[in-house]
């Protein structure tokens, strides 16, 4: 096995934690009111400003944001692996790139089917 075959297989490995990072990372809140920075501020002023709603323009984009880009580092990473296959096709490299190959697809699949049938709010 080709040492080659072992970084892009290593690669792909943390290409799927930096797709999967930013999917869990674009689904949490992205208004300012709620995260804790915000929390001192709020019992030291007594009066807040109102709050933005999570159906306002960019806050009910960030999610479709996040995907898109996940979904574009798992393309990238199948793109890899299939140029690595073509290079390296002995059985075993072939079988390590298609085992780290696979959750990507998986992950391209459920990632493409969310960003289809994510609700779209256009700026107002």
């Amino acid at each position: 096995m080709s040492g080659e075959t072992l970084l892009t297989a290593g690669y792909l490995g943390v290409l799927l934690l930096v797709a999967t990072g930013l999917d869990l990372y674009g689904r949490q809140s992205t208004g300012a009111w709620e995260s804790r920075i915000f929390t001192g501020y709020h019992r030291a002023a007594g009066h807040t400003p109102e709050p933005v709603s999570r159906d306002a323009w960019p806050h009910s984009e960030v999610h479709r944001f996040h995907r898109a880009v996940s979904l574009f580092v798992s393309v990238v990473a199948v793109v890899l692996a299939s140029g690595e296959a073509l290079r390296h096709h002995s059985p075993a490299e072939l079988a390590l790139l298609v085992a780290v190959a696979l959750p990507h697809g998986a992950l391209l699949a459920l990632l493409g089917r969310r960003l289809r049938h994510a609700k779209v709010s256009p700026p107002e």
